[in-house]
């Protein structure tokens, strides 16, 4: 990357899990208050995840089979990282993912692109006004890759 070149980030939102989505929204609020472009594609469980019926669901489960991936013998401390992320949203300490990226939207409009991939919206049968409306549009992992192109891509 040249000198005075925008620094991007791509995130591949691949799972609904909490603790990936967690991930999602941490690094997207870092890179973008470091000055970076961050664009999200949206593909698999992570496009429904961000489903207007689903997204509020995601943390509201202390539960850890519901909402989260990881080995069957995480589980109890799986429990209590639902249980910290609950009680942080409540006292205001951390902000309900959903929440946090329409106001990082709102703050950084031409830095934060969301993307549902096509394919997933048809496997799923989930259409645009299904989703969020901080989702931008439905577009492919070509128009994604250029987007990105030549930032860094991660996968959660």
């Amino acid at each position: 990357m040249n000198q005075g070149e925008e620094r991007r980030l791509g995130i591949v939102v691949q799972s609904g899990a909490a603790n990936r989505i967690c991930c999602v929204a941490v690094y997207t609020a870092s890179a973008l208050a470091s000055g970076w472009k961050v664009i999200l594609h949206l593909v698999n469980e992570g496009l429904i995840a961000f489903k207007k019926d689903t997204a509020k669901k995601v943390w509201a489960s202390l539960n850890p089979k519901d909402f989260s991936i990881y080995p069957s013998y995480y589980a109890p401390n799986v429990e209590v990282f639902l249980k910290n992320v609950q009680e942080m949203i409540k006292s205001g300490k951390f902000q309900d993912w959903p929440d946090l990226l329409s106001e990082l939207k709102k703050q950084y409009p031409d830095k934060l692109k969301i993307y549902a991939c096509p394919l997933a919206a048809a496997t799923y049968n989930v259409k645009k006004e299904d989703l969020l409306e901080i989702v931008d549009d439905i577009k492919g992992a070509e128009s994604f890759l250029e987007e990105v192109w030549p930032g860094v891509v991660m996968v959660f």
